[in-house]
């Protein structure tokens, strides 16, 4: 049990008065308790940075863009949707913890708009014969 409250605790060790980030997706974690200087998150009432010691918060995320940042490096990530939630620390390291949690979660330099732009065209061109298209017809809404 010793021993896996220090791997859990491992890549934080040493950070004192840093925000421990966690983001997962159901795909992948993308962060484990990762120190960094500040985040900022698409909530669903607006665009807000979170920085270590902000007051605790719960919010529904919605899509957009997740950025982090750490000294001078940025980085960008998209998200679909989710949930944020910011906890004070357990311990006497100071550092507070946000955690992410996405339905989708996918770095911004690995997205390609003109492919996406293309299988948005090809899906709209492509024969409408689902049930759901088939009855909306019959009911005139299409």
């Amino acid at each position: 049990l010793r021993a896996a409250r220090a791997l859990r605790f491992a890549e934080a060790a040493g950070a004192t008065n840093r925000l421990l980030l966690s983001m997962c997706s159901p795909a992948e974690a993308v962060f484990v308790k990762k120190p960094v200087d500040s985040v900022t998150v698409p909530g669903t009432e607006g665009t807000f940075t979170l920085t270590n010691n902000h007051s605790l918060i719960v919010s529904q995320l919605k899509a957009g863009t997740i950025t982090v940042r750490d000294g001078q490096e940025s980085k960008d990530y998209f998200v679909s949707d989710g949930f944020l939630f910011y906890n004070h620390p357990t311990d006497g390291s100071g550092c507070c913890t946000a955690e992410i949690s996405a339905v989708e979660l996918v770095p911004t330099s690995s997205l390609d708009k003109d492919r996406a732009a293309q299988v948005l065209s090809e899906l709209l061109a492509a024969p409408k014969d689902t049930e759901w298209d088939r009855t909306r017809a019959q009911l005139g809404a299409a």
